[in-house]
């Protein structure tokens, strides 16, 4: 069984990389077809991102959030839940955070702590209403998250201009946060900051909880067989609404990270989108924890190779969503490599056999 496994595993790999493989070929087509200056676009895309510390820089400091996103849709989604509210969870938990630095003054660690405490919690009930709903309700989750994404917003940015708005700022921006209330850089010229080590601390915590303990085990099998697991005598309620509540906090985590890592003060004027780029980027991990960073790690570098490239260049940035979109559809096909993987499945089927037969023999 274990051979399967490894070898279903690599199969679905495969997949994917064919998939981003095919996707790039599109848009290097695309580019070709459209610039005046393809060559030079191209390199500006592939290879800009690595041609300075700052430009790498920026590259960890995009993937930051999108690991901690990636992180909560694989959580939301593996107890067989379609949660969308891991956006207004990561919104919600940079307007918690800001309360919290803003509200309190206690020594300046502590104080951070406590923020991000609140945001990350905070993150946690947006998620869970969606869960409460669906497990006592059975209200479908899709539209109830859709639309709580709204919710948070508006509320968000209510408490903000209403208790923490900055008259002396143009915009919906809070006041200045301590200088306290940030999180240490690892490198000069760059903004790449400890937000950075508590997201692969997160990914480690999450694959541990996913499959390393009785919960995870839960979550997995009630999010592939409910019925199943209520029959196995699991409260499939209670797990569900457990891992509504990691997830979200997940996101919420990372709207702290994202605030105190790079910025000085609450700035935000809707949704920041990392919430959507979670689902890209569990869609491309195939929902394993442990391949999240890389995930992440890739979109991030497209993206920083597509600014380059639309400033260098005739190409608009918006070509990193045609790559995108492209991605999700190749990926999501499941004809891909199929025959592939069914022959495979069943070579090591006939071989388990035998050797059950040669056991019995």
């Amino acid at each position: 069984m274990h051979i399967k496994k490894n070898a279903v595993t690599m199969v679905e790999i495969l997949r994917t990389m064919v998939a981003i493989l095919c996707s790039l070929l599109m848009v290097f087509a695309i580019i070709l077809l459209v610039s005046d200056q393809p060559f030079s676009a191209l390199k500006d895309f592939l290879i800009g991102p690595l041609t300075s510390v700052r430009r790498m820089g920026n590259v960890i400091e995009a993937m930051t959030p999108l690991i901690f996103t990636g992180l909560s849709v694989t959580m939301l989604y593996r107890a067989g839940l379609f949660n969308l509210s891991m956006e207004g969870a990561f919104f919600m938990g940079a307007v918690a955070a800001t309360a919290g630095a803003l509200l309190f003054d206690l020594p300046p660690i502590i104080n951070l702590i406590v923020a991000m405490s609140l945001g990350t919690v905070a993150g946690g009930i947006v998620t869970l209403i969606p869960g409460v709903l669906k497990v006592k309700c059975h209200a479908n989750e899709l539209v109830t998250s859709l639309m709580l994404n709204y919710v948070c917003l508006y509320l968000g940015l209510y408490i903000i201009t209403e208790f923490f708005y900055d008259p002396q700022m143009n915009s919906n921006y809070s006041f200045l946060f301590a200088d306290s209330m940030v999180l240490p850089k690892l490198f000069s010229k760059t903004r790449i900051n400890t937000g950075t080590i508590i997201a692969f601390a997160a990914v480690g915590i999450v694959w541990l909880i996913l499959n390393k303990t009785s919960f995870g085990y839960k979550v997995t099998l009630v999010g592939k067989n409910d019925t199943m697991a209520k029959y196995s005598g699991i409260d499939a309620g209670a797990v569900i609404i457990g891992s509504q509540l990691l997830g979200g906090m997940l996101a919420g985590l990372g709207g702290c990270v994202e605030l105190f890592g790079m910025y000085q003060r609450f700035q935000y004027q809707g949704l920041p989108g990392y919430g959507w780029d979670g689902v890209l980027i569990a869609i491309v991990a195939r929902y394993q924890a442990k391949y999240i960073p890389l995930a992440a790690l890739f979109l991030a570098y497209l993206r920083i190779g597509a600014d380059i490239m639309s400033r260098n260049t005739d190409i608009p940035f918006e070509i990193v969503k045609i790559i995108q979109a492209i991605m999700i559809v190749l990926i999501s096909a499941q004809a891909i490599l199929s025959r592939y993987r069914q022959k495979l499945v069943v070579k090591e089927a006939k071989e388990l056999e035998e050797m059950g037969g040669k056991v019995n023999g």
